[in-house]
């Protein structure tokens, strides 16, 4: 296989079409009836190898060809057990015939004897391309590798288990020696006689991608990270160096080992972040493959070719630190100039308020020193939540607004300004989620007994580090005057001051129960602490609380309905301060 080819990727699902296939070859050979099968097409070119025979590299047909291959290597394995098992075979020719049948079976297709330089070797009859190679030589030998680490590798062992037991079982249901034996007869006649491939072999690379590109329909049955593989894979193949092609194989390897809807994902976030657009639903590997190779030369100079594996390097970079990002893990080097607390706040945007749009503009901002990166972090994290967590304004917008400055830092990053991101996502602020609109929304909020409420928990822990630089006076931008306290999202909880399952109840306050005014946040012992029980008990528990809005409630006399609208009342103040760019 050559290197520009995709990986194993076949599942449970096309296996199990394959056995059905098999069933149904088999019922019809069984009936005398025997029914051609087509097994798909084959698109090779002739690569001639020197002191050798010429070779075909697969270009299209890699997925069946394997699963065959690792068909044969089981269809083999249960011959050979079976020979050694059989009862009723006073002469030997049971097993005579079975041993020819599976050497012959070998010789078609596993291994072939090549002359290599003046001598006769034995050397497999399909390679897979390298990050297959090894695992696939030892599956089909027999080894059981237990290194499936690669998702092809877990692939390629599930299809070698399930058509081993497949053939084992089908074996297993006759009761004779020799009904055994016919039936295993019939499947290798099904595999050498009734299914058939259709073979296209071209002489030029280009002419196999050309008929490759068609037979798959631009991405039907390969996704886009697949296809912009194989095209760069190509057209580097001519004129790159083997180090400049491995260098770019081993960055392929590792964008193309996520997910095939995450890697999508991630090339649109990376296409935006260099372009300021977002690429079409269904033109994604046109307009990435015009990125990358922006004139499309037939043939590349050896300084585009190196510009290429640059841009795909690059682009495998940035598929690290958008991992790195998305598990809430900082995606710069050295944290010198920033504390824990500045790390903290880029999990809660992209994990606990789930927003990725600004995915571009964030990786290109890793260009910038890490105190820049963090302010922008901070300042997106406030906007979202006003903007669209409580205002819910159309994201349309502000997206446009990350991929200008993406683009704007890719082209500048040592000039770029943050004051210049501030200035236009505040008309959005202004426009969308006003005073008004954010206030009345925010006191809209209230918990939910079957929903995640993960927006007041943010919001009243964000409330509680930005509440000192409120206390002194709120000038300037928020800023956190005490780093050194991360509060820990998934351990701190919502407590109801007025408790939900209040005994005896009071009705003036059993209706705001949920509001956003009856609630706090606590860490896990706290909340053990207070549980259901009344205000005044809970007070002294708040006023050794390490959360300053706690020691704050703890200082009111009574807990009623109009403490709680002006306790709400408060924290609505508090965030039009807050939620600032």
């Amino acid at each position: 296989m050559p290197k520009y080819q995709r990986h194993y990727a076949w599942t449970a699902e096309e296996i199990d079409d394959l056995k059905a296939d098999l069933a149904g070859s088999l019922k019809a050979r069984k009936a005398s009836q025997e029914r051609p099968h087509f097994f798909g097409g084959l698109v090779t070119v002739a690569r001639p190898h020197a002191g050798s025979a010429t070779k075909l590299e697969v270009i299209d047909g890699q997925q069946r060809l394997a699963t065959f291959v690792i068909l044969v290597a089981q269809v083999i394995n249960v011959m050979l057990e079976l020979s050694t098992k059989l009862v009723a075979d006073a002469d030997g020719s049971l097993r005579k015939f079975l041993e020819d049948r599976a050497g012959t079976l070998r010789a078609q297709f596993l291994r072939l004897d090549d002359t290599v330089s003046l001598k006769v070797e034995d050397v497999a009859r399909l390679e897979l391309s390298k990050p297959d190679y090894l695992f696939f030589v030892q599956l089909i030998q027999g080894n059981n590798p237990d290194d499936a680490e690669r998702t092809s590798h877990k692939l390629l062992k599930a299809a070698y288990v399930s058509l081993g037991k497949y053939i084992a079982d089908l074996v297993a249901q006759e009761s004779i020696d020799h009904q055994k034996v016919t039936q295993l007869a019939n499947i290798a006649k099904v595999l050498e006689v009734d299914w058939t491939v259709i073979h296209m072999e071209t002489t030029t690379v280009q002419h196999a991608y050309n008929l490759f590109q068609v037979l798959n329909d631009r991405g039907v049955g390969l996704t886009e990270g697949e296809l912009l593989r194989a095209k760069t894979m190509e057209v580097l193949d001519a004129v790159a160096t083997q180090e400049q092609l491995d260098r770019i194989e081993k960055c392929w390897d590792d964008i193309l080992s996520e997910a095939p809807g995450r890697v999508e994902e991630v090339l649109r976030w990376i296409f935006a972040s260099h372009t300021g657009k977002r690429p079409g639903k269904t033109t994604l590997y046109d307009e990435f493959l015009q990125h990358l190779i922006p004139s499309h030369p037939a043939v590349l100079t050896a300084s585009q070719a190196a510009s290429l594996v640059t841009a795909v390097e690059n682009l495998g970079k940035d598929f690290k630190k958008i991992a790195l990002m998305l598990d809430g893990q900082w995606p710069l080097p050295g944290h010198s100039t920033v504390t824990a607390w500045d790390r903290d706040r880029l999990g809660l945007l992209l994990r606990e308020l789930k927003h990725t749009n600004c995915i571009p503009l964030l990786i290109a901002a890793t260009a910038l020193k890490q105190k820049t990166f963090s302010d922008i972090v901070q300042m997106l994290e406030r906007f979202v939540f006003r903007y669209k967590s409580v205002s819910n304004a159309h994201i349309g917008p502000a997206t446009n607004v990350y991929n200008k400055h993406a683009v704007a830092i890719r082209a500048a990053p040592s000039t770029y300004k943050v004051t210049t991101l501030r200035a236009d996502l505040q008309p959005l602020l202004l426009t969308h989620a006003s005073d008004s609109r954010f206030t009345t929304a925010l006191g809209e909020l209230e918990y939910s007994t079957l929903a995640s409420n993960k927006t007041i928990k943010y919001f009243l822990m964000t409330i509680e580090h930005y509440a000192r630089w409120y206390q002194d006076g709120a000038n300037g931008a928020p800023v956190c005057k005490d780093k050194s306290r991360v509060l820990d999202f998934a351990n701190t909880t919502l407590e109801h001051i007025y408790p939900q399952n209040s005994s005896p109840s009071d009705p003036h306050l059993t209706p705001v129960v949920q509001s956003l005014g009856n609630l706090t946040i606590l860490g896990p012992t706290d909340n053990d602490a207070v549980g259901n029980k009344p205000f005044l008990q809970k007070k002294a528990v708040f006023a050794k609380s390490t959360i300053s809005l706690n020691v704050q409630i703890s200082s009111l006399a009574v807990w009623n309905v109009a403490a709680v609208n002006a306790w709400k009342e408060g924290l609505k103040t508090m965030a039009l301060k807050i939620f600032v760019v």
